[in-house]
């Protein structure tokens, strides 16, 4: 045997060797398997608390980006925040819009996850209250010393959205709203301040209009206060897009009614 042949076949072992390596390694790296969650996970008490069910949000994607400031007025709300049982953000004082505190957070399911906020004092105004945007989709979430409060939070893609929830009436683990059995929910539009712009108008199609006439700069109204107006009862589980404006201010975008529930829109 020539030495040129020898050393062919000796790059020959080599190379074999090579991916049969590789293929190796690849076969023992499993690729990895996201539980889908097809109902609420929120559980039914956190840290001594009960938590509140007030509602639930559908994101695109489990990675993403969090930022948390206080609702309304700034008053002196000092929070924790978990996610699916995991400390965002502890014991801190919120700030407002314009300096929120910001999390990155992968959500360790696909369908549901949950957030919950656990307030360690009311601040100046009660209840305690911060408005919560995960991947630019905000939500209120508020708690007092007796109770937290606690939404869903559904990545999207697998099945299910946020009418698959049994959460906010009794099902699942949420601790129940307390606010009867029906399969609708209520939404208020609210501001906290007065915009200088007159009444504002606030349109949902398919559903109607109503006008915002007044402000609350002391915290989020109930959705029973139908003072200032901003009210729509009674509207059936689902994503709905709004529209609101006045003379030279307009907003639009999406909310999430979800059965036996009361969300607080409140317009910046």
């Amino acid at each position: 045997m020539t030495k040129t042949k020898l050393l062919s076949m000796m790059l020959l072992c080599i190379l074999t060797a090579f991916f049969v390596s590789c293929d190796e390694e690849e076969e023992e790296t499993p690729e990895e398997t996201v539980v889908v969650n097809e109902d609420s996970i929120i559980p039914s008490s956190d840290s001594g608390r009960p938590n509140t069910y007030l509602g639930c949000i559908e994101i695109g994607s489990r990675i993403t980006s969090i930022e948390v400031w206080d609702h309304g007025q700034i008053d002196g709300d000092i929070v924790t925040i978990k996610a699916n049982g995991n400390v965002l953000i502890d014991e801190q004082v919120l700030d407002g819009p314009s300096n929120p505190i910001y999390v990155e957070y992968d959500f360790g399911f696909n369908g549901f996850n949950y957030v919950n906020l656990f307030a360690h004092n009311l601040g100046d105004i009660a209840p305690n209250t911060c408005t919560i945007a995960i991947n630019g989709v905000e939500f209120v979430l508020e708690a007092n010393l007796e109770a937290n409060g606690a939404i869903d939070v559904v990545v999207l893609g697998y099945g299910v959205d946020c009418s698959d929830s049994t959460a906010g009436s009794g099902g699942g683990g949420g601790g129940g709203g307390g606010q009867g059995t029906t399969d609708t929910g209520d939404v208020k539009f609210w501001i906290a301040q007065d915009f200088g712009c007159g009444p504002i108008t606030v349109n949902v199609p398919g559903v109607g209009s109503t006008t915002i006439t007044g402000f609350f700069d002391s915290g989020a109204p109930d959705c029973t206060n139908t003072a200032a107006g901003g009210n729509f009862d009674d509207l059936d589980e689902g994503t709905y897009s709004y529209s609101a404006s006045c003379d030279n201010i307009s907003w639009s975008g999406d909310f999430t009614i979800t059965a036996n529930s009361c969300l607080r829109f409140q317009l910046q």
